[in-house]
């Protein structure tokens, strides 16, 4: 199987999991809706509360938000230096800066992800869980975020093998992202 090919396997299932990331996400914040409503005539009609909506919509923008990176990153989303790499054009340099600021955004996601990883195992370990009404397993939170990581850093290696293999044109970028050129 050539290199290429090789390349091509891992995108698609960096791909295909960014996608089932924003999904979830996507989800999340369906039901995070849903909550914020159903607190809200919980309130107005019913004089009552779920008590727990604040922490729950904290644990919802957590998740969501690292569920959704590899996503971004795929679609161009994710703040980038466009500013510079746009005058850099399709050349070597920008390539060698590309890869520099992949394998930093690698090494910090890992490091990251390593410390969520310790936290949760941790947590888990030690049966810990929230001090509050829904006394949610502490676990739980870092380790959907650790998905979102994993899926970020699966995104930025696939992105990182494509410019190694020189499958990315920068000539005719789009303003949307780096999809199939």
């Amino acid at each position: 199987m050539p290199a290429s090919a090789v390349v091509l396997s891992i995108d698609r299932v960096a791909r295909g999991l960014s996608v089932a990331g924003a999904v979830a996400a996507g989800i999340i914040l369906i039901v995070m809706s849903c909550h914020i409503l159903a607190e809200i005539v919980l309130r107005s009609f019913f004089s009552s509360t779920t008590y727990v909506l604040e922490e729950m919509i904290g644990y919802g923008i957590a998740t969501m938000s690292f569920l959704g990176l590899g996503y971004a990153l795929n679609k161009g989303d994710l703040i980038r230096m466009n500013l510079v790499l746009v005058r850099l054009g399709d050349t070597t340099v920008r390539r060698i800066v590309e890869i520099i600021c992949i394998v930093g955004a690698l090494t910090f996601t890992g490091i990251a992800s390593w410390y969520f990883f310790i936290s949760a195992v941790r947590d888990f370990s030690r049966g810990y869980v929230s001090e509050t009404l829904s006394e949610t397993p502490l676990w739980l939170p870092p380790s959907i975020m650790l998905l979102g990581m994993i899926i970020f850093i699966l995104q930025l290696l696939a992105y990182l093998l494509r410019i190694l293999v020189g499958d990315v044109s920068f000539a005719d970028e789009r303003s949307s992202g780096f999809q199939d050129q």
